[in-house]
Formats: structure tokens, C-alpha cells, sequence
């Protein structure tokens, strides 16, 4: 073209668009990371950048109408939506717009795999510091709580991760003490509101299991659990952190580093009540074994003779006042050693049991003894009680013999008890 010709303005931009055309086709694939998102309207706008050496490139990005219904529904089949922050593979072609002399990439079509592949290579590199660092197994490693009661709930207030949360534990019927802290889930700051709200529930004495959870979404709103700052925060953190994120095939680093990570908010509330009535079956369990037991030593004194009914009676009643006194203390350490309880409860009933065994009058006629009693039935303690020609009553462990006095000989009585 002679640089004697002059154009008008809109001749001028008719030429760089015909050039830009003619030198790219009808279009080109280009990659960056999205920064100042804008789809409030029917159009969608907003910048990818690319950094090098301290230095940022920018283009200006325009998704027309026609296009976003193409694109959408792509987007929502890969659980994705646009945001400030996520990096994307465009299709598209340059126009200089007439009206503002203004530059911009109008893209037609996105790559979510490239999208997905990018958050992955994200996720992993994060898991890979965490494990260097030492963090990694961190919180799985804090001891589990035998009866998880005290708990901080960490998420969303009013959200419906909230609501199904509370809603199972209220319906278990278990007396909960729930504390719950506030955090912003998704979207800006939401990392910082996390980090904050499990520092906070650290720091709570009167807690024994820390719950985050957060409910369904996509795969970009999901983005806050994925960072290595509540990553950081859920290792360090002194208590055990138990996550509910997401849909059951979600799978979040939070989730990677928690102590226990459900599928749900749900399922987390639901994982907490089976581990309280875990604890509460063993225990019914435990005092129903040894109520059998004292029943049956009751049964079997019940068997022995009046004279010593008595005793074995108020022995068996101290063994099981002992016993409940025993276990009473065992329940409040069961938390920490419950099959240790168990075992002495078994040994100290058992002591029991042979002290019992050893009073047992029926064992003492087995090896020879027997009782004699006189007509009137008053057990006989010595000759003196007896006359020739008085009937007495035997007692043997297989039977009773009815007999007459003959004769009464008395021992002599030594000098020691004169």
C-alpha cells in the first residue's frame, strides 16, 4: 500500500482485522490463566495472563452469547465454571473492535481437559510439599477419640452442608455439645476464612473432633479445599480434623491430610453418632457379662443351706456393690484402656466366685464332714449337748442317717485349755 493513501478509521481497522485473518486463519488455541472475570450479563469478559521471568502478558478475553451456550454446557458436563485463577485452553481469533479501537480474543470453544489436567498437575504438587514437609500424616496420627461428644463445626452457617450436618446428629438422640464457627466456603478469601476457623477450633479445650464441611458444587467452586494453606492449617491443627467435602467422587487434598474424610457433610455427622454407639454398645455389653455373672453366683447360693445362705447372700451383695463400684471407675476409664477394665472386672468376680466356692458347706460334707442335729433340729457342736439313748439327725453330702445314742465318751481336756 503507497504511504501516500490515507484511510479513514474504520478502513484502517478493516485492514488489521483482514490481516490478522489472513495470518492466523480462523482461529488459534491459546492458553493463560483467567484474572478479572466478568459473566454477569449475556456476555462473558475477562483476561488471561501469562507471567515470565517478573513479567506479565495480557489479552483480553470475549465470550459472545452464541458462543456461551456452546461452551457452558461443556463446562458443566467437567463439573467446571470460569473464575479468577483457573487456567483454560481457548479457541478463538483477534478483532480490533470498531466502536472503541479496542483489542480483544473472542473465543468460540474451551479445552476443560486442559483445565482439569492443570488443577490435577496443582493438587499433586501440593501433596508431594505436604509429605516433604512432614505434614502429610500428621493429623491422622493424633489419637482417635473413643467418645467423640464435643465437637466444632466448621463451615458455612445456614448452608445446607450446615443444615444436613446438624440434622443427622440431633436425630442420633445423642447429647452433642456442637460448637460452630463460621467460614466462607468458596470464592475470594474463602482460603484465609478456612485457615482462620480451624485455628480457632484448635484452640478450644472442651473439643474432641473438629468437622469441615462444605456441600456439593463444581470442581472450581470446590477450588478452597485444594489449597496448601488448609492443607497446612488441617496438619498442624491439635485436634482431629474430619472432613465431609463435596460429592461422594470428590476427593479434595483437605480431604488427603484429614484425620478421617467422609463423602458428604451427612456421612461425617453419620461416621461421628456409629462411633458413639460403637462405644455405648461395648460398654452395655461389658456391665450385661458380669450382671450374668453375679446372677448366677446368686443362683448358686441359693442352693446351699440356710445356715449359710446368709452369708453367701451378703458376700455376693459386697462383691456386686464392689463390682459396680469397680466399674464405675472402669467407665471413666475406658476411653483410654476399656479391654484393661474389662479384664480386671473378670478377675476380681472370679476371686469372688472361689471365695464363695471355698464357704460352701455342700463342698466341705463332700471330703467327709457331716452336721448332726438333735430331735428338736439345733445343730450339735459338742458331746456335752448329747445323752445315750437320744435320737440324733447326720447330714452327709449324699444323704441324711437317723440314729440313737449308745454311748457319750468325752476327750479329756488338755492343761492348755483347762
Amino acid at each position: 500500500m503507497s504511504d501516500d493513501v490515507t484511510l479513514s478509521v474504520s478502513q484502517y481497522i478493516d485492514v488489521v482485522n483482514g490481516v490478522l485473518k489472513g495470518a492466523l486463519g480462523a482461529g488459534q488455541w491459546v492458553q493463560g490463566e483467567i484474572e478479572g472475570f466478568n459473566g454477569r450479563g449475556k456476555h462473558t469478559y475477562f483476561t488471561i495472563v501469562e507471567r515470565v521471568d517478573g513479567k506479565k502478558a495480557a489479552l483480553s478475553v470475549a465470550m459472545w452469547e452464541f458462543n456461551l451456550r456452546k461452551i457452558k454446557p461443556l463446562l458443566a458436563q467437567h463439573r467446571l465454571e470460569l473464575r479468577d485463577g483457573i487456567k483454560v485452553r481457548l479457541f478463538g481469533s483477534g478483532d480490533l473492535y470498531m466502536d472503541r479501537g479496542s483489542f480483544s480474543f473472542k473465543a468460540s470453544a474451551i479445552d476443560p481437559r486442559f483445565t482439569l489436567g492443570d488443577l490435577a498437575g496443582q493438587r499433586d504438587e501440593i501433596i508431594q510439599r505436604l509429605k516433604k514437609k512432614g505434614l502429610y500424616d500428621a493429623n491422622r496420627l493424633l489419637p482417635t477419640p473413643l467418645v467423640p461428644l464435643r465437637l466444632a463445626l466448621v463451615t458455612s452457617i445456614g448452608s445446607a452442608a450446615h443444615a444436613d450436618a446438624t440434622k443427622e446428629l440431633e436425630a442420633s438422640g445423642i447429647g452433642f455439645h456442637i460448637s460452630t464457627i463460621d467460614a466462607r466456603v468458596q470464592g475470594e478469601g474463602s482460603e484465609e476464612s478456612i485457615v482462620a476457623a480451624l485455628r480457632a477450633a484448635g484452640k478450644m479445650n472442651s473439643v474432641d473432633v473438629i468437622m469441615l464441611v462444605r456441600g456439593g458444587g463444581s470442581r472450581t467452586d470446590l477450588l478452597s479445599f485444594d489449597a496448601e494453606s488448609v492443607a497446612e492449617a488441617i496438619a498442624q491443627c491439635p485436634k482431629p480434623v474430619f472432613t465431609g467435602v463435596g460429592h461422594e467422587i470428590d476427593v479434595s487434598v483437605a480431604d488427603e491430610v484429614a484425620h478421617r474424610s467422609f463423602k458428604t457433610p451427612t456421612a461425617c455427622a453419620a461416621g461421628i453418632v456409629a462411633m458413639v454407639n460403637e462405644f455405648v454398645a461395648a460398654t452395655e455389653e461389658a456391665w450385661s457379662a458380669i450382671a450374668t455373672q453375679s446372677m448366677a453366683m446368686l443362683q448358686e447360693a441359693d442352693h446351699n443351706l440356710a445356715t449359710t445362705a446368709a452369708r453367701v447372700r451378703s458376700l455376693v451383695a459386697t462383691a456386686v456393690a464392689t463390682a459396680q463400684s469397680r466399674l464405675d471407675v472402669a467407665l471413666d476409664r475406658l476411653r483410654r484402656r476399656p479391654l484393661d477394665v474389662l479384664k480386671t472386672a473378670n478377675k476380681a468376680i472370679d476371686a469372688i466366685a472361689d471365695r464363695v466356692r471355698l464357704l460352701d458347706p455342700v463342698n466341705a460334707m463332700a471330703r467327709g464332714w457331716s452336721i448332726v442335729r438333735d430331735a428338736n433340729g439345733k445343730t450339735v457342736t459338742s458331746v456335752a449337748q448329747l445323752s445315750a439313748h437320744d435320737v440324733v439327725t447326720a447330714q452327709f453330702a449324699d444323704g441324711i442317717v437317723h440314729a440313737e445314742v449308745r454311748e457319750v465318751v468325752q476327750q479329756a481336756k488338755t492343761k492348755g485349755h483347762q
